[in-house]
């Protein structure tokens, strides 16, 4: 019973998304805003030219028609192949029940009606045509009613899915009265309107215990029922309108899904499982007597085992002290080479890094020297070559200092003047060095101008901010770089602001502080210097947060 629940429960929710599906269809058109004096067939054709594609691309639309207040037929379209459909001749509906239960339906309201084989003047289609019809009223642009809309849905394979067999079981699609709309035991839909339509529900069925009453589960004659009800009518729902009104569901027709296993089924499943339990208690028996010999046997030879294995954990937990001991040594020889392979892989990173950018000033320096022939600017380039050169010369005595780091396994902390090392760093780069340069570092220091720190450390990372703000800079707008100090919580906070391209945070807010990963693939970098700038601050307990803006510019946060 509980798998046919289930087997019934996915049936009826499949057949009602089917029908939900109609009535958004219906829905659609009469939320449309038609044009006064709608005539679609000659003035307003053009209006309805797009609606015809979709109409065609829609394959389970079998016709389409637009039915004045009198019930004539004013638009009828209708499928002549799967891909296609044609404009055809116009009928009277004005006898047909859908059209007066639409004609009595008020705006807010859709009709979906019975299930039925297609009917073209009074005599069924052949082949059979299994459709279900959606009407609902519209309007024109000035909220005055002018028909209906009508469309057939195919229901042929949604039928064929409600019919389809479960486990050898057999299922009903039923209508309000009990009428087998499609069923696994017939080939024909809806067999009440082709064949004898006085045939019993107890002679296609074989019970009379079926009823649209409640949704449940029983026995009888032998035969295991499960049935569950699909009623519309009276429903509301929004079907995603704009103005979110409800829309009430008015149906000619309530359905029922019965799933049915035969005696037979029952019988054969059944049959294997009293086997088996035979079966299983026979091998059962057999299986705990041998278990209880196993497990005599096995005690003596576990007590046996337990002894010889006490003797040789004695001698296991002496070698495990011995072990313990010299995985202590080893462990402290790792984080010893590990510390010193950092500081190395750092130290190499920072000779190449560090001295880049004054070589390239003096470079840049010299070549000018060389093409230079105004004597005036000779003698304003010449002192720029001694400040980078003196820049070289501190770089080098801090590296010199970096080393003894390197030998002390210690990180030497002095008092720093943030402006003095701003503004010596500031001499590394042609952008900041020359007086024309187009780049301008700003400084804020009133919060706090000195800090205990490690100079070649926070030269390298002023050096990083620096030369990214360079790089990093926005075409056609006054850069620059801004340092300020600030107190927050009794502890020193250093902001770096630039305006320059900017991040995308959103898409590499997780990676930026990874080592090798940069964000611009149009601009040159190894992407190491803000993994540079995160390890030597996180090595004194300091810690940085980013937010930037794309196009905007970035600020980084500091907090010793």
């Amino acid at each position: 019973m509980e798998r046919q629940i289930r087997a019934t429960t996915m049936k009826k929710v499949s057949f009602k998304e089917e029908c939900y599906s109609f009535l958004r269809n219906a829905h659609y058109w009469a939320s449309l805003k038609y044009p006064k004096n709608f005539d679609p067939l000659t003035e307003h054709s053009s209006y309805l030219k797009s609606y015809l594609e979709l109409i065609e691309d829609i394959t389970f639309y079998d016709q389409f028609r637009f039915i004045d207040l009198e019930g004539k037929e004013f638009f009828r379209t209708e499928r002549v192949a799967n891909d296609s459909i044609k404009i055809s001749a116009l009928q009277n509906k004005n006898y047909h029940p859908y059209v007066k239960a639409g004609l009595q339906l008020k705006k807010d309201q859709i009709y979906l009606s019975q299930i039925s084989l297609n009917k073209e003047n009074g005599e069924i289609e052949k082949p059979h045509k299994p459709v279900i019809r959606t009407v609902a009223p519209i309007f024109d642009n000035e909220e005055n009613q002018i028909g209906l809309v009508v469309i057939n849905f195919k229901m042929k394979k949604i039928l064929d899915q409600i019919k389809s067999k479960v486990e050898e079981k057999n299922i009903y699609l039923l209508d309000d009265d009990l009428r087998v709309i499609s069923s696994s035991t017939k080939t024909e839909d809806l067999p009440y309107e082709t064949e004898n339509k006085n045939s019993s529900l107890n002679n296609i069925l074989n019970t009379r215990a079926i009823t649209h009453n409640r949704d449940s589960s029983f026995v009888a004659n032998d035969h295991i029922w499960s049935q569950q009800s699909i009623n519309l009518n009276g429903a509301t729902f929004t079907f995603g309108s704009i103005s979110n009104l409800p829309t009430e569901i008015v149906t000619a027709s309530n359905w029922l899904i019965a799933l049915e296993i035969p005696p037979r089924v029952v019988k054969a499943e059944l049959q294997p499982l009293f086997e088996s339990l035979l079966t299983f208690n026979i091998i059962s028996i057999f299986g705990l007597l041998t278990l209880c010999y196993i497990f005599q046997k096995k005690k003596i030879e576990k007590e046996q085992f337990y002894t010889e294995l006490e003797n040789k954990n004695i001698l296991l937990t002496r070698s495990k002290d011995l072990l313990e001991e010299n995985n202590s040594m080893m462990n402290e020889m790792n984080n010893s080479l590990g510390i010193r392979n950092k500081q190395l892989s750092d130290f190499n990173y920072l000779i190449s890094h560090n001295l880049r950018s004054p070589v390239t000033s003096m470079s840049v320096i010299v070549e000018m020297i060389q093409k230079e022939k105004n004597p005036d600017i000779l003698n304003q380039l010449l002192p720029k070559l001694g400040l980078v050169a003196n820049s070289i010369t501190n770089l080098t005595k801090d590296i010199n200092e970096y080393v003894a780091i390197l030998d002390n396994k210690e990180i030497k902390i002095i008092d720093i003047n943030l402006g003095e090392l701003i503004e010596e760093v500031k001499s590394e780069f042609t952008e900041t060095l020359l007086d024309n340069s187009d780049f301008e570092v700003l400084l804020d220091l009133k919060a706090w101008d000195h800090i205990s720190y490690s100079k070649f450390y926070l030269q390298s990372i002023l050096q990083n901010f620096l030369s990214n703000a360079i790089k990093y800079k926005r075409d056609g707008v006054a850069s620059y770089i801004q340092f300020e100090t600030a107190l927050e919580n009794k502890k020193k906070v250093l902001y770096v602001r630039d305006n320059g391209i900017g991040l995308n945070l959103d898409k590499h807010g997780e990676n930026i502080f990874k080592l090798y990963k940069r964000f611009h693939r149009n601009i040159s970098g190894k992407g190491m210097g803000l993994f540079l700038i995160k390890s030597q601050l996180e090595a004194l307990n300091a810690t940085i947060t980013i937010e930037s803006k794309v196009g905007q510019g970035t600020t980084f946060k500091i907090k010793f």
